[in-house]
């Protein structure tokens, strides 16, 4: 499967180091400039995709030496990418911070690798817990990294650990049911053999079903860049209903994951757990898809 097409303008020890989507763009951006479609001619293309050389043109690429030295900066929106060589800057250029753009690929292009892209996806080492990040809590021997908040503190990413001899083990038993939840939605480290089986929501109102790991799953968002957090819905005898967000900031959209998690899938770690996705959602559409958890009290873990 091809990765990317497109000038070499970056070493891979250079694009490992800046980890970001921008320095394949740009490398493929500067391609197609140079072989433009025939009813898509360079100007239009800037124009479209709101890209703007501030300084140097398309021309400048090409002088463009490996030992120029390159920037890279990111406001939440825009993105601005520059080359200097001794200390005077030779070419610079803004592009926005959108998926479509950035990827090269459409919205249901994006959508319809989804499966083929968490099946495939590379499973990488997974962090060890640094226990001075763990704070204490009201029940002995368990801990409490605290996470990030999205959406005015509606879904979080705490996640919760226990002491068992000289280890530390994320929390995965039915007595702690939010908690063991909370792991299974986030953590890569979370063992377990479940398995997701999805409907995915397609542009158009069409759907798509398909099952996959759950670890899958965590380490397809994660390595793209995404940041993820839940919310817990509602919770009784029967399970967990919850909600996944995974928030891609550096193209500005969300994966949105609505979970149904019944009590034998918390109780074994093994089995099916219903859920729903919508991928690729602009971030603008993002507040109302998720006003819901506006009147869901937050629930109380057990040790809080």
């Amino acid at each position: 499967m091809v990765q990317s097409v497109g000038y070499q303008l970056f070493s891979d020890e250079m694009k490992a180091a800046i980890n970001s989507p921008a320095l394949n763009f740009l490398e493929r951006y500067f391609l197609q400039m140079t072989y433009p479609q025939s009813d898509r001619p360079c100007d239009r293309m800037l124009r479209e995709d709101r890209v703007i050389f501030k300084k140097g043109s398309l021309a400048t690429v090409a002088t463009i030496r490996p030992d120029d030295a390159f920037s890279l900066n990111y406001n939440q929106k825009w993105y601005q990418a520059s080359w200097s060589r001794d200390d005077k800057e030779i070419l610079a250029i803004f592009f926005p911070a959108v998926h479509e753009l950035i990827s090269g690929e459409t919205k249901i292009e994006s959508e319809n690798n989804v499966e083929n892209d968490i099946i495939n996806v590379n499973i990488e080492n997974l962090h060890q817990v640094d226990e001075s990040e763990l704070l204490p809590t009201q029940q002995k021997n368990y801990l409490l990294k605290r996470g990030g908040t999205y959406m005015n503190n509606l879904f979080t990413s705490e996640i919760y650990y226990q002491r068992q001899n000289d280890s530390l083990v994320l929390v995965s038993d039915v007595s702690h049911p939010l908690e063991s939840v909370a792991n299974m939605m986030i953590d890569p480290a979370f063992q377990s053999s479940l398995n997701l089986k999805l409907q995915q929501v397609l542009y158009g109102y069409k759907r798509k079903s398909f099952v996959v790991p759950m670890k899958n799953w965590i380490a397809y968002c994660k390595n793209n860049g995404c940041e993820l957090y839940y919310g817990i819905e509602s919770f009784d005898k029967d399970g967990v209903k919850a909600t996944v967000v995974a928030v891609n900031t550096t193209e500005n959209y969300n994966h949105i994951l609505y979970l149904s998690i019944p009590v034998e899938a918390i109780d074994t770690g093994k089995g099916d757990i219903s859920g729903t996705l919508q991928a690729f959602i602009p971030m603008h559409n993002v507040k109302s898809l998720l006003s819901k958890y506006n009147k869901v009290e937050k629930r109380k873990r057990n040790y809080e």
